[in-house]
């Protein structure tokens, strides 16, 4: 590592290439008028989603309330961005739901090093260009990144020649090629939605400070209600109405809440306090720390990496709501959620108040969560492991000895070993419609 790059813990540490890049065949100044173009602006709309989440989790993360009371300035900051980030689960999720019923299944792949984000890295169909960082909070990341992701179009805003201005207008796009496709051949657009909707995701979320539930997509209906869901709860319904429903689906009186983009006006203008923030770097890479950090950092990715690969299995997996028998896929709904909250957020409190390394050029700075890509298939094979929740356990277990904490009853340690092992859970995915001959 450089001396320039770790002056301080607000520069970036690594100078690294934008690794996202949009789909050719995606063109804002063009209509959506064939299944595969519309399965193509799915795919792009979960990468955008997923893009979303490390992120407002970092900035998250990065607010020192641990052992602090539940009055302390940085609690209602850090609650808002978490239930925001929970809220791009949500999101994540009804793009997949919605692919599955179109029949493109396979199109969407989490646990994949070509889909999950490497930070820098450009937003994908923005104009004017956004980058996307991994950064501590603070009032200027709001103005800076988080608000111009989620800017309300002006009623109407038509969009640049070869971008979208925002991602209420790439939504929009995606429900306008719906409605037209479903108009044109509506038998060819919806042939395999019913037979697949046991493999979409139905349960519901616990976010006790948003809103919103899984939708079944079956037809253009229940499609243009889970496209509701996730343009209201980003932007909102209006740039000029800083509310929502909670419930977008079944909106009443007085039960709303604020869009993201209203959230996150909130913490910029200081009415949601930040408070403490950590010391730690912007765009971190495990390669960059030294000692215990490094491996605490790996344990995080591979246990970030394996959730997302639960959740991919959760897509292999029929639905089975049989009370006679066990369901694996209830276990994988529930367990997800569970990993989320209890393995990743403790190993970021201990990532957080590590030194990140020994070089005095750190200057104090600590470590933090990278959200990198974790090669378990190379991991396993150099340590002689069978599955991927067998390695993920040897790193916590090889962690314990300088990080105590993550061992224990109720603890990381006991957690990952109450987790599904995604090998040994057989597949039976959902039907796939025929991907189209290359030119």
């Amino acid at each position: 590592m450089t001396t320039d790059a770790t002056k301080s813990a607000t520069r970036r540490l690594a100078d690294i290439p934008f690794a996202v890049t949009p789909i050719d065949t995606i063109k804002a100044d063009r209509p959506i008028e064939d299944i595969d173009a519309l399965l193509d602006h799915l795919h792009q709309a979960a990468q955008v989603e997923l893009s979303t989440i490390p992120m407002y989790l970092y900035a998250a993360y990065s607010i020192g309330t641990k052992g602090h009371s539940q009055w302390d300035p940085g609690i209602s900051a850090q609650r808002t961005i978490i239930s925001i980030a929970i809220e791009e689960m949500l999101h994540l999720c009804l793009v997949r739901n919605l692919a599955v019923a179109l029949g493109g299944a396979d199109r969407i792949v989490f646990y994949d090093p070509d889909f999950i984000t490497k930070y820098p890295s450009k937003m994908l169909h923005r104009t004017p260009p956004l980058t996307l960082h991994l950064e501590r909070c603070s009032k200027d990341l709001m103005t800076r990144v988080f608000l111009p992701l989620e800017l309300p179009a002006e009623k109407g805003a038509e969009p640049q020649p070869d971008e979208y201005n925002t991602l209420g207008q790439f939504y929009r796009a995606i429900e306008e090629g719906l409605k037209h496709l479903t108009q044109v051949d509506p038998d060819g657009v919806w042939k395999y939605a019913k037979a697949n909707a046991p493999w979409q995701y139905e349960s519901a979320y616990w976010n006790h400070d948003g809103g919103g539930e899984p939708v079944v997509i079956t037809d253009l209906d229940t499609a243009q209600t889970a496209l509701k869901i996730v343009i209201e709860q980003g932007e909102g319904v209006d740039p000029k109405k800083a509310t929502v429903p909670i419930d977008p689906v079944n909106p009443r009186p007085g039960l709303d809440e604020l869009s993201h983009y209203a959230k996150f006006k909130r913490i910029e203008q200081g009415i949601e306090v930040i408070g403490q923030v950590r010391n730690v770097p912007g765009d971190p890479r495990v390669k960059d720390f030294s000692g215990p950090a490094g491996g605490l950092a790996l344990l995080f990715n591979a246990a970030y990496c394996y959730t997302l690969a639960m959740l991919d299995k959760l897509y292999a997996v029929r639905s089975n709501l049989n009370p006679n028998r066990t369901s694996t896929r209830y276990h994988l709904e529930r367990t997800f959620i569970a990993s989320m909250s209890g393995v990743l957020y403790p190993i970021a409190e201990l990532l957080m108040t590590t030194s990140g390394s020994d070089d005095p050029a750190w200057d104090g700075a600590c470590a933090a969560p990278t959200f990198e890509y974790y090669d378990f298939a190379a991991e396993q094979k150099a340590k002689g492991h069978r599955t991927m929740k067998e390695h993920l356990i040897w790193l916590c277990e090889t962690a314990v000895v300088d990080f105590p904490e993550l061992g224990g009853d109720n603890s990381v340690h006991w957690l990952l070993k109450n987790l599904p092992s995604v090998d040994d859970i057989p597949s039976d995915p959902p039907a796939s419609r025929p991907r189209p001959m290359p030119n």
